[in-house]
Protein backbone atom coordinates (compact mmCIF):
# COMPACT_ATOMS: atom_id res chain seq x y z
CA UNK A 1 0.00 0.00 0.00
CA UNK A 2 1.28 3.49 -0.86
CA UNK A 3 2.69 5.32 2.19
CA UNK A 4 1.06 8.63 1.17
CA UNK A 5 -2.30 7.60 2.62
CA UNK A 6 -3.20 9.03 5.99
CA UNK A 7 -5.00 6.71 8.50
CA UNK A 8 -8.51 7.80 7.50
CA UNK A 9 -8.01 7.51 3.75
CA UNK A 10 -6.20 4.20 4.35
CA UNK A 11 -9.33 2.80 5.99
CA UNK A 12 -11.40 3.98 3.03
CA UNK A 13 -8.96 2.37 0.59
CA UNK A 14 -9.07 -0.95 2.47
CA UNK A 15 -12.87 -0.84 2.44
CA UNK A 16 -12.86 -0.15 -1.31
CA UNK A 17 -10.45 -3.04 -1.91
CA UNK A 18 -12.78 -5.28 0.10
CA UNK A 19 -15.72 -4.28 -2.14
CA UNK A 20 -13.80 -4.73 -5.39
CA UNK A 21 -11.45 -7.64 -4.78
CA UNK A 22 -13.35 -10.92 -4.51
CA UNK A 23 -12.19 -14.51 -4.83
CA UNK A 24 -14.85 -15.04 -7.48
CA UNK A 25 -13.56 -12.12 -9.58
CA UNK A 26 -13.02 -8.35 -9.65
CA UNK A 27 -16.14 -6.20 -9.18
CA UNK A 28 -16.85 -3.14 -11.37
CA UNK A 29 -19.10 -0.18 -10.45
CA UNK A 30 -18.60 -0.72 -6.72
CA UNK A 31 -19.78 2.06 -4.45
CA UNK A 32 -18.85 2.82 -0.84
CA UNK A 33 -21.37 4.90 1.05
CA UNK A 34 -19.68 7.14 3.61
CA UNK A 35 -22.56 6.45 6.00
CA UNK A 36 -21.46 2.78 5.95
CA UNK A 37 -19.78 1.31 9.01
CA UNK A 38 -16.81 0.61 6.71
CA UNK A 39 -16.12 4.35 6.71
CA UNK A 40 -16.54 4.98 10.43
CA UNK A 41 -13.25 6.78 11.02
CA UNK A 42 -14.10 9.33 8.30
CA UNK A 43 -17.54 10.02 9.74
CA UNK A 44 -16.15 10.92 13.15
CA UNK A 45 -13.03 12.72 11.92
CA UNK A 46 -12.32 16.40 12.45
CA UNK A 47 -12.58 18.87 9.51
CA UNK A 48 -8.79 19.10 9.24
CA UNK A 49 -8.44 15.30 9.24
CA UNK A 50 -11.05 15.06 6.49
CA UNK A 51 -9.19 17.62 4.38
CA UNK A 52 -6.02 15.53 4.73
CA UNK A 53 -8.03 12.50 3.63
CA UNK A 54 -9.34 14.38 0.55
CA UNK A 55 -5.78 15.33 -0.38
CA UNK A 56 -4.67 11.69 -0.08
CA UNK A 57 -7.49 10.59 -2.39
CA UNK A 58 -6.66 13.30 -4.97
CA UNK A 59 -4.20 11.22 -7.06
CA UNK A 60 -6.78 8.43 -7.43
CA UNK A 61 -9.44 10.94 -8.54
CA UNK A 62 -7.03 12.56 -10.99
CA UNK A 63 -6.19 9.15 -12.47
CA UNK A 64 -9.89 8.37 -12.86
CA UNK A 65 -9.78 5.17 -10.79
CA UNK A 66 -12.25 6.56 -8.24
CA UNK A 67 -15.10 9.10 -8.49
CA UNK A 68 -16.00 11.04 -5.35
CA UNK A 69 -19.50 12.43 -4.74
CA UNK A 70 -19.86 15.28 -2.24
CA UNK A 71 -22.47 16.63 0.12
CA UNK A 72 -23.27 20.33 -0.13
CA UNK A 73 -20.66 22.55 1.50
CA UNK A 74 -21.51 23.12 5.17
CA UNK A 75 -18.95 25.89 5.63
CA UNK A 76 -16.87 27.83 3.12
CA UNK A 77 -13.89 25.56 3.55
CA UNK A 78 -15.59 22.37 4.66
CA UNK A 79 -17.05 19.73 2.34
CA UNK A 80 -17.71 16.07 3.07
CA UNK A 81 -17.76 12.90 1.00
CA UNK A 82 -21.11 11.31 0.19
CA UNK A 83 -19.85 8.17 -1.54
CA UNK A 84 -16.91 6.83 -3.56
CA UNK A 85 -17.52 5.06 -6.86
CA UNK A 86 -15.07 2.72 -8.63
CA UNK A 87 -15.93 2.38 -12.36
CA UNK A 88 -13.35 -0.31 -13.11
CA UNK A 89 -12.15 -2.64 -10.37
CA UNK A 90 -9.05 -3.88 -12.21
CA UNK A 91 -7.80 -0.35 -12.93
CA UNK A 92 -8.27 0.52 -9.27
CA UNK A 93 -6.28 -2.53 -8.07
CA UNK A 94 -3.57 -2.02 -10.70
CA UNK A 95 -3.12 1.62 -9.64
CA UNK A 96 -2.60 0.48 -6.03
CA UNK A 97 -0.46 -2.50 -7.01
CA UNK A 98 -2.80 -4.94 -5.26
CA UNK A 99 -3.05 -8.51 -6.58
CA UNK A 100 -6.52 -9.80 -7.39
CA UNK A 101 -8.02 -12.08 -4.78
CA UNK A 102 -8.94 -14.57 -7.51
CA UNK A 103 -5.29 -14.97 -8.46
CA UNK A 104 -4.29 -15.20 -4.80
CA UNK A 105 -6.86 -17.98 -4.22
CA UNK A 106 -5.66 -19.79 -7.35
CA UNK A 107 -2.06 -19.58 -6.16
CA UNK A 108 -2.95 -20.75 -2.66
CA UNK A 109 -4.93 -23.66 -4.13
CA UNK A 110 -1.74 -24.80 -5.85
CA UNK A 111 0.22 -24.39 -2.62
CA UNK A 112 -2.42 -26.26 -0.62
CA UNK A 113 -2.46 -29.19 -3.05
CA UNK A 114 1.32 -29.44 -2.72
CA UNK A 115 0.82 -30.07 1.03
CA UNK A 116 -1.20 -33.26 0.51
CA UNK A 117 0.37 -36.51 1.66
CA UNK A 118 -0.51 -40.12 2.47
CA UNK A 119 -2.46 -39.23 5.63
CA UNK A 120 -6.22 -39.02 5.11
CA UNK A 121 -7.15 -36.56 7.87
CA UNK A 122 -4.46 -34.10 6.71
CA UNK A 123 -5.69 -34.24 3.11
CA UNK A 124 -9.28 -33.77 4.29
CA UNK A 125 -8.34 -30.65 6.25
CA UNK A 126 -6.45 -29.21 3.26
CA UNK A 127 -9.45 -29.89 1.02
CA UNK A 128 -11.85 -28.21 3.48
CA UNK A 129 -9.67 -25.10 3.68
CA UNK A 130 -9.28 -24.91 -0.10
CA UNK A 131 -13.02 -25.25 -0.71
CA UNK A 132 -13.82 -22.44 1.72
CA UNK A 133 -11.24 -20.12 0.17
CA UNK A 134 -12.49 -20.91 -3.35
CA UNK A 135 -15.97 -19.74 -2.31
CA UNK A 136 -14.56 -16.48 -0.98
CA UNK A 137 -15.19 -17.53 2.62
CA UNK A 138 -12.81 -18.13 5.50
CA UNK A 139 -12.03 -21.39 7.23
CA UNK A 140 -12.91 -20.35 10.77
CA UNK A 141 -10.48 -17.41 11.24
CA UNK A 142 -8.18 -18.44 8.38
CA UNK A 143 -8.09 -16.72 4.98
CA UNK A 144 -5.76 -17.01 1.97
CA UNK A 145 -3.46 -14.46 3.61
CA UNK A 146 -2.69 -17.13 6.22
CA UNK A 147 -1.25 -19.60 3.70
CA UNK A 148 2.24 -19.45 5.26
CA UNK A 149 0.81 -20.26 8.70
CA UNK A 150 -1.26 -23.10 7.23
CA UNK A 151 1.92 -24.51 5.66
CA UNK A 152 3.56 -24.57 9.10
CA UNK A 153 0.51 -26.27 10.64
CA UNK A 154 0.41 -28.85 7.83
CA UNK A 155 4.14 -29.53 8.26
CA UNK A 156 3.66 -30.11 11.99
CA UNK A 157 0.70 -32.42 11.24
CA UNK A 158 2.76 -34.44 8.76
CA UNK A 159 5.60 -34.76 11.26
CA UNK A 160 3.22 -35.91 14.01
CA UNK A 161 1.70 -38.49 11.65
CA UNK A 162 4.93 -39.85 10.23
CA UNK A 163 7.73 -39.78 12.81
CA UNK A 164 8.23 -40.33 16.56
CA UNK A 165 8.82 -37.26 18.68
CA UNK A 166 11.76 -39.03 20.36
CA UNK A 167 11.23 -37.34 23.71
CA UNK A 168 11.85 -33.83 22.39
CA UNK A 169 10.13 -30.75 23.80
CA UNK A 170 8.16 -28.31 21.66
CA UNK A 171 11.17 -25.99 21.37
CA UNK A 172 13.48 -28.84 20.37
CA UNK A 173 11.00 -30.05 17.75
CA UNK A 174 10.61 -26.50 16.45
CA UNK A 175 14.38 -26.16 16.06
CA UNK A 176 14.64 -29.53 14.30
CA UNK A 177 11.70 -28.92 11.95
CA UNK A 178 11.90 -25.16 11.28
CA UNK A 179 15.29 -23.98 12.51
CA UNK A 180 13.81 -21.66 15.16
CA UNK A 181 12.67 -22.59 18.68
CA UNK A 182 9.57 -20.38 18.76
CA UNK A 183 7.76 -21.40 15.55
CA UNK A 184 5.47 -24.11 16.95
CA UNK A 185 4.47 -22.14 20.04
CA UNK A 186 3.85 -18.96 18.01
CA UNK A 187 1.53 -20.91 15.68
CA UNK A 188 -0.18 -23.07 18.32
CA UNK A 189 -3.60 -21.58 17.53
CA UNK A 190 -3.50 -22.51 13.82
CA UNK A 191 -1.84 -25.87 14.57
CA UNK A 192 -4.69 -26.66 16.97
CA UNK A 193 -7.25 -25.69 14.29
CA UNK A 194 -5.51 -27.80 11.64
CA UNK A 195 -5.04 -30.84 13.91
CA UNK A 196 -8.42 -30.58 15.68
CA UNK A 197 -9.50 -34.10 14.68
CA UNK A 198 -6.42 -35.55 16.42
CA UNK A 199 -6.83 -33.63 19.68
CA UNK A 200 -8.02 -35.75 22.58
CA UNK A 201 -11.77 -35.23 22.86
CA UNK A 202 -11.46 -34.36 26.54
CA UNK A 203 -9.03 -31.53 25.71
CA UNK A 204 -10.95 -29.90 22.85
CA UNK A 205 -12.66 -27.26 25.01
CA UNK A 206 -9.51 -26.51 27.00
CA UNK A 207 -6.82 -23.94 26.20
CA UNK A 208 -4.45 -24.22 23.26
CA UNK A 209 -1.55 -25.43 25.39
CA UNK A 210 -3.62 -28.36 26.74
CA UNK A 211 -4.75 -29.13 23.19
CA UNK A 212 -1.14 -29.05 21.99
CA UNK A 213 -0.13 -31.27 24.92
CA UNK A 214 -2.68 -33.90 23.89
CA UNK A 215 -0.96 -33.96 20.48
CA UNK A 216 2.39 -34.57 22.19
CA UNK A 217 3.68 -31.01 21.80
CA UNK A 218 4.77 -29.89 25.26
CA UNK A 219 7.17 -27.32 26.70
CA UNK A 220 7.82 -29.20 29.94
CA UNK A 221 9.85 -32.41 30.18
CA UNK A 222 8.40 -34.89 27.65
CA UNK A 223 10.19 -37.81 29.33
CA UNK A 224 8.21 -40.59 30.98
CA UNK A 225 8.95 -40.27 34.72
CA UNK A 226 7.81 -43.28 36.71
CA UNK A 227 8.57 -45.67 39.55
CA UNK A 228 7.11 -49.06 40.37
CA UNK A 229 7.44 -52.87 40.09
CA UNK A 230 7.91 -52.93 36.29
CA UNK A 231 10.59 -53.31 33.64
CA UNK A 232 10.40 -51.04 30.58
CA UNK A 233 10.88 -52.85 27.25
CA UNK A 234 12.91 -50.63 24.92
CA UNK A 235 13.14 -50.74 21.13
CA UNK A 236 16.51 -52.49 21.29
CA UNK A 237 14.95 -55.26 23.49
CA UNK A 238 16.75 -53.89 26.56
CA UNK A 239 14.85 -54.24 29.86
CA UNK A 240 15.14 -51.27 32.23
CA UNK A 241 14.24 -51.81 35.88
CA UNK A 242 12.07 -48.90 37.08
CA UNK A 243 11.47 -50.17 40.63
CA UNK A 244 14.27 -48.17 42.30
CA UNK A 245 13.16 -45.62 44.91
CA UNK A 246 14.52 -42.73 42.85
CA UNK A 247 12.42 -43.67 39.81
CA UNK A 248 13.48 -43.35 36.17
CA UNK A 249 12.99 -40.91 33.29
CA UNK A 250 12.43 -42.72 29.98
CA UNK A 251 12.32 -41.46 26.42
CA UNK A 252 8.73 -42.61 25.86
CA UNK A 253 9.03 -42.73 22.07
CA UNK A 254 11.55 -45.61 22.39
CA UNK A 255 9.57 -47.64 24.94
CA UNK A 256 7.63 -50.52 23.36
CA UNK A 257 5.89 -51.74 26.49
CA UNK A 258 6.22 -52.86 30.09
CA UNK A 259 6.79 -56.15 31.89
CA UNK A 260 5.38 -56.49 35.38
CA UNK A 261 7.67 -57.89 38.10
CA UNK A 262 4.95 -57.72 40.77
CA UNK A 263 1.41 -56.45 41.18
CA UNK A 264 1.52 -52.81 42.36
CA UNK A 265 -0.69 -51.98 45.32
CA UNK A 266 -2.09 -49.05 43.31
CA UNK A 267 -1.36 -46.88 40.26
CA UNK A 268 -1.07 -43.13 40.85
CA UNK A 269 -0.66 -40.65 37.99
CA UNK A 270 0.49 -37.16 38.97
CA UNK A 271 0.04 -33.97 36.96
CA UNK A 272 2.77 -31.80 38.48
CA UNK A 273 6.49 -32.69 38.19
CA UNK A 274 7.34 -30.97 41.51
CA UNK A 275 4.65 -32.99 43.27
CA UNK A 276 5.88 -36.21 41.59
CA UNK A 277 9.44 -35.59 42.80
CA UNK A 278 8.24 -34.79 46.31
CA UNK A 279 6.01 -37.88 46.33
CA UNK A 280 8.64 -40.47 45.32
CA UNK A 281 11.07 -38.94 47.82
CA UNK A 282 8.53 -39.21 50.65
CA UNK A 283 6.54 -42.37 49.90
CA UNK A 284 8.26 -45.73 49.46
CA UNK A 285 5.76 -48.50 48.85
CA UNK A 286 4.76 -50.94 46.13
CA UNK A 287 2.61 -48.47 44.19
CA UNK A 288 3.27 -47.50 40.58
CA UNK A 289 3.71 -43.71 40.33
CA UNK A 290 3.70 -41.94 36.94
CA UNK A 291 4.15 -38.27 36.05
CA UNK A 292 1.78 -37.39 33.18
CA UNK A 293 2.08 -33.60 32.82
CA UNK A 294 -0.64 -30.99 32.38
CA UNK A 295 -2.71 -33.11 30.01
CA UNK A 296 -1.66 -36.66 29.04
CA UNK A 297 -0.27 -36.97 25.53
CA UNK A 298 -1.39 -39.65 23.09
CA UNK A 299 1.86 -41.58 23.71
CA UNK A 300 1.37 -41.32 27.47
CA UNK A 301 -2.21 -42.60 27.20
CA UNK A 302 -1.03 -45.52 25.04
CA UNK A 303 1.57 -46.51 27.66
CA UNK A 304 -0.98 -46.11 30.47
CA UNK A 305 -3.43 -48.33 28.62
CA UNK A 306 -0.83 -51.09 28.22
CA UNK A 307 0.09 -50.88 31.92
CA UNK A 308 -3.52 -51.01 33.13
CA UNK A 309 -4.33 -53.94 30.82
CA UNK A 310 -1.48 -55.93 32.42
CA UNK A 311 -2.94 -55.50 35.93
CA UNK A 312 -5.68 -57.35 37.81
CA UNK A 313 -8.99 -55.51 37.40
CA UNK A 314 -9.21 -54.76 41.12
CA UNK A 315 -5.96 -52.72 41.15
CA UNK A 316 -6.89 -49.20 42.36
CA UNK A 317 -6.20 -46.40 39.87
CA UNK A 318 -5.80 -42.79 41.03
CA UNK A 319 -4.95 -39.42 39.52
CA UNK A 320 -3.58 -36.50 41.53
CA UNK A 321 -3.92 -33.34 39.50
CA UNK A 322 -4.60 -29.66 39.98
CA UNK A 323 -8.07 -28.75 41.15
CA UNK A 324 -9.13 -27.14 37.90
CA UNK A 325 -11.01 -28.07 34.72
CA UNK A 326 -7.95 -29.53 32.89
CA UNK A 327 -7.17 -31.61 35.99
CA UNK A 328 -10.59 -33.24 35.98
CA UNK A 329 -10.49 -33.63 32.20
CA UNK A 330 -7.23 -35.54 32.63
CA UNK A 331 -9.06 -37.97 34.93
CA UNK A 332 -11.58 -38.57 32.14
CA UNK A 333 -8.87 -39.03 29.51
CA UNK A 334 -7.09 -41.62 31.66
CA UNK A 335 -10.38 -43.29 32.57
CA UNK A 336 -11.26 -43.59 28.87
CA UNK A 337 -8.31 -45.95 28.26
CA UNK A 338 -8.62 -47.80 31.61
CA UNK A 339 -11.53 -49.90 30.27
CA UNK A 340 -13.27 -51.88 33.03
CA UNK A 341 -11.45 -50.10 35.85
CA UNK A 342 -12.17 -46.57 37.02
CA UNK A 343 -9.60 -43.83 37.64
CA UNK A 344 -10.39 -42.05 40.89
CA UNK A 345 -9.39 -38.44 41.63
CA UNK A 346 -7.06 -38.27 44.63
CA UNK A 347 -6.64 -35.15 46.79
CA UNK A 348 -8.81 -33.25 44.30
CA UNK A 349 -11.95 -32.85 46.43
CA UNK A 350 -13.66 -30.09 48.38
CA UNK A 351 -11.41 -30.49 51.45
CA UNK A 352 -8.24 -29.93 49.41
CA UNK A 353 -9.93 -27.09 47.54
CA UNK A 354 -10.81 -25.27 50.76
CA UNK A 355 -7.36 -25.90 52.27
CA UNK A 356 -5.61 -24.72 49.12
CA UNK A 357 -7.84 -21.69 48.64
CA UNK A 358 -6.99 -20.50 52.16
CA UNK A 359 -3.26 -20.57 51.27
CA UNK A 360 -3.54 -19.12 47.78
CA UNK A 361 -2.11 -15.69 47.11
CA UNK A 362 -4.15 -15.28 43.93
CA UNK A 363 -7.64 -16.76 43.51
CA UNK A 364 -8.79 -18.03 40.09
CA UNK A 365 -12.52 -19.01 40.12
CA UNK A 366 -13.46 -22.50 38.95
CA UNK A 367 -16.02 -22.51 36.10
CA UNK A 368 -18.99 -23.78 38.12
CA UNK A 369 -21.30 -24.32 35.12
CA UNK A 370 -18.66 -26.39 33.32
CA UNK A 371 -18.04 -28.46 36.46
CA UNK A 372 -21.75 -29.25 36.76
CA UNK A 373 -21.95 -30.18 33.09
CA UNK A 374 -18.85 -32.36 33.45
CA UNK A 375 -20.37 -34.14 36.45
CA UNK A 376 -23.28 -35.46 34.35
CA UNK A 377 -20.91 -37.27 31.96
CA UNK A 378 -18.42 -38.50 34.59
CA UNK A 379 -18.07 -41.93 36.21
CA UNK A 380 -19.27 -42.27 39.79
CA UNK A 381 -16.13 -41.37 41.76
CA UNK A 382 -15.37 -38.25 39.76
CA UNK A 383 -19.04 -37.30 39.67
CA UNK A 384 -19.31 -37.42 43.46
CA UNK A 385 -16.21 -35.20 43.78
CA UNK A 386 -17.58 -32.63 41.30
CA UNK A 387 -21.05 -32.60 42.86
CA UNK A 388 -19.50 -32.07 46.29
CA UNK A 389 -17.43 -29.13 45.00
CA UNK A 390 -20.38 -27.62 43.14
CA UNK A 391 -22.35 -27.56 46.40
CA UNK A 392 -19.83 -25.23 48.05
CA UNK A 393 -20.53 -21.49 48.27
CA UNK A 394 -19.54 -19.88 44.96
CA UNK A 395 -16.96 -17.59 46.56
CA UNK A 396 -15.05 -20.65 47.83
CA UNK A 397 -14.79 -22.42 44.46
CA UNK A 398 -11.38 -21.54 43.06
CA UNK A 399 -8.53 -23.36 41.34
CA UNK A 400 -5.86 -24.98 43.50
CA UNK A 401 -2.41 -26.09 42.29
CA UNK A 402 -1.32 -29.53 43.50
CA UNK A 403 2.43 -29.02 43.84
CA UNK A 404 2.33 -27.56 47.38
CA UNK A 405 -0.11 -30.07 48.90
CA UNK A 406 0.86 -32.30 51.83
CA UNK A 407 2.05 -35.72 50.69
CA UNK A 408 -0.03 -38.83 51.43
CA UNK A 409 -0.36 -42.26 49.88
CA UNK A 410 -3.74 -42.96 48.25
CA UNK A 411 -3.96 -46.50 49.66
CA UNK A 412 -2.84 -45.44 53.14
CA UNK A 413 -0.16 -48.14 52.90
CA UNK A 414 2.01 -45.52 54.46
CA UNK A 415 1.05 -41.90 55.02
CA UNK A 416 3.67 -39.22 55.25
CA UNK A 417 2.56 -35.79 56.36
CA UNK A 418 4.71 -32.77 55.82
CA UNK A 419 4.12 -29.06 55.67
CA UNK A 420 3.07 -27.83 52.22
CA UNK A 421 5.42 -25.61 50.32
CA UNK A 422 4.78 -21.86 50.71
CA UNK A 423 2.10 -20.64 48.30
Amino acid sequence: MSPVFDPISLQLIHSLIHLVNRSTGIVDDARLSISSQLAGSYVFASPSARRSCHESLGPLQNAGVIECAWHLQVLDDFETLKHIHIPNGKSFLDFLGVASQASVVANTATELNALKCDTGWINQKITEIGERWHLGARYLQLGPEHIDQVKIAATVAQKLASEPLCGRSMKALSLDWFGASHIIEDHRHIIALFCESQINRFARDLGHMDQMASLGLVNHSPLLHMRGPFDAICDDETLLDISGWSGVALCSEFVRGFERSAVPSYVLTIENLTLYQRYIAAVRDEGLVIYVGDFPTAVMLAHYQKIVQSLPVHTPLYHWGNIDLPGYKSVLALNHVAHSNEVMPFNMGSKQLLDGASRAVKSVPLPLNKLKKLAFSSPKFLRSVLVDIASLPADHISEVQSEGMAISSPQHVREVYQQPLPA
